[in-house]
Formats: structure tokens, sequence, C-alpha cells
């Protein structure tokens, strides 16, 4: 019995599935690394964890700018309990689905809450932009003190 090799690597067929192989490979590798860099950019957020009591009756606007979302929140305080917290800017590839989680801040009256599944990444700018506009309510005094603080660790 003999048998006919029908494989030949330097067929048209066989040179196209490499090829097209290669660059499924290549993308894959590229949107592991891109995601893994967005989630080191997201651990270097400046995160002070400052509560609505700490901060007189107003509203006060958060930033967060990252490479792969722009958020602005206006968030507002009475009483030492949200009140509001507005989307101004939402911009970029994630965070399409994380508003509840504002939500959940004003019920909870706290910026720290669980994370949205699924989108991740876009909570912890949503939380951390949070975070910026209490921070930016906060007397200069106490701001230099946070920073500081923040900057040591």
């Amino acid at each position: 019995m003999t048998f006919k090799n029908k494989f030949k690597f330097d067929s048209k067929p066989v040179r196209i599935f490499l090829i097209a192989l290669c660059v499924l490979l290549t993308f894959i590798m590229y949107m592991q690394r891109r995601t893994r860099n967005y989630y080191k950019q997201a651990a270097k957020l400046a995160f002070y964890n400052v509560q609505p009591a700490d901060l007189a009756d107003g509203t006060y606007r958060g930033k967060v700018y990252t490479q792969f979302m722009h958020v602005q929140l206006d968030v507002s305080v009475a009483d030492g309990r949200f009140t509001k917290i507005e989307i101004i800017e939402n911009e970029g590839a994630y965070g399409k689905k994380v508003a509840p989680i504002l939500d959940q801040m004003i019920k909870e009256n706290n910026s720290v809450v669980t994370a949205v599944k699924g989108e991740e990444l876009a909570s912890i700018v949503f939380i951390a932009c949070v975070d910026d506009a209490l921070f930016n309510g906060l007397p200069e005094s106490r701001r230099k003190e946070l920073k500081a603080r923040n900057d040591d660790q």
C-alpha cells in the first residue's frame, strides 16, 4: 500500500492558511498587551478615598483621562451625602455600561463600590473620577496633605 502525500507546504491554500494564522496570532498578542497596559494605567490612577462627609455642600468636578477613556463627572454633595453624580464626558473604548455604578455610589453614599462585571476598567476609572471630584472639593491644605501621603506610597 502506498500513500501519496497530498499535503504540500508549497501549495497556495496552505500558504494562505499559514499567513492568516500568523496574522490572527499577532492580533491576539497585540490585544493582550494592550489590555495589560490598560490595567497597568488604571492601577496608577490617583486615589485618595475622600468621602462625601468630608466636604462642604456643593458640586465638584472630577476629571480622569487615560489612554483608553476620558471621563468628567459633576458630583453634588449635600449634608455629607451624594445627591447627584452627572456624567459630563464619557469617551473611549469602555464605559458605556457603567452608569449604574454611579447610582450605587449615591445609594451607598460611598465612592468605593463593586465594579460592574465586564466593565472593570471603566468602573475603576469612574471610581477614580468621583474620588478626584471629592478631592477637588477639599481645602487646599488637606489636598496637599493627602497628595503628599499618596506620593509616598
